[in-house]
């Protein structure tokens, strides 16, 4: 561990899932359940912050209980559990949305739509998820769930509409560098990686640590009254914006680099580990 073990005021924690909250069998195990519980008992908000949509959130995570927040693709948007209903969005901007499904489909990548909670695929991108999927078994949990339909493409630049996120996975690790290339100097969205496998494009204002801060401001929770988990380069913005940062012990060395704790693994509850250590609410 580096760090000092200082137990602070703690009033929200922004926990993400994949490589943090969750183990390298995608699994929250029985210790990281009650820990989670037991501080949520003690009057702190846990907000599960991760890139996936709502679809893809297992059913494991809404069974703790008190989790009212969640924030979901790449800070996209904030639902409240209780109503169902978003309490804050930033979706993309129709302006240039068009154009940038346009330049994608024509490189050899799968393109999933991040829309309403859910992930929609053109019929044809059925061939591709099953090639990655069987070159890729890991991003299962992140490929389920999809709706194909058909003409998606076609429907979309007819009538476009503001969405959540456009998730894309490549065989290829050569078009995602002609993708970031191509991006890079439109200077149009926000583009991070949850893992080698992916981009992940969405707007300027859909980034996990300003959505979070959003949520803080609306719940009267001070920045510094804020902690945030995570491991990879999706969770930089997070962990840079709230006022304590956790690194995970599996983290990338960028994320450890600027975290003020690192805490165990993700196979060693460390999710557990960090609020123990860290959270005061006696």
């Amino acid at each position: 561990m580096t760090g000092r073990e200082i137990k602070k005021d703690i009033k929200l924690i922004a926990l993400d899932l994949d490589g943090t909250t969750f183990n390298s069998q995608k699994e929250i195990t029985p210790h990281t359940c009650e820990v989670i519980s037991n501080i949520i008992e003690k009057g702190v908000v846990v907000v599960p912050a991760t890139g996936r949509p709502k679809a893809l959130i297992p059913e494991q995570l809404f069974n703790i209980e008190g989790i009212r927040y969640i924030l979901t693709s790449n800070g996209a948007s904030i639902t409240d559990l209780k109503t169902e209903k978003p309490v804050y969005e930033a979706l993309m901007e129709i302006e240039h949305l068009s154009e940038t499904v346009d330049i994608l489909k024509t490189k050899n990548l799968h393109l999933e739509f991040f829309y309403d909670g859910n992930v929609y695929c053109d019929e044809s991108a059925k061939a591709s998820s099953k090639r990655i999927l069987e070159k890729y078994p890991n991003l299962k949990m992140m490929m389920g769930r999809t709706i194909f339909l058909k003409d998606l493409y076609q429907r979309f630049h007819k009538d476009p509409f503001p969405i959540e996120k456009l998730n894309l996975f490549f065989e290829d690790p050569e078009v995602k560098k002609q993708v970031i290339e191509e991006f890079r100097w439109k200077d149009w969205w926000d583009i991070t990686s949850a893992v080698p496998e992916n981009l992940e494009i969405v707007s300027k204002e859909a980034q996990k640590g300003k959505t979070l801060l959003k949520l803080a401001d609306l719940l009267g929770i001070k920045q510094e009254e804020t902690m945030a988990i995570g491991d990879s380069g999706n969770d930089l913005n997070m962990l840079s914006a709230v006022g304590t940062a956790v690194a995970m012990g599996n983290a990338l060395p960028e994320v450890k680099e600027i975290s003020d704790f690192i805490t165990k693994s993700n196979d060693e509850d460390g999710v557990a580990y960090a609020i123990q250590t860290m959270v005061s609410r006696d």
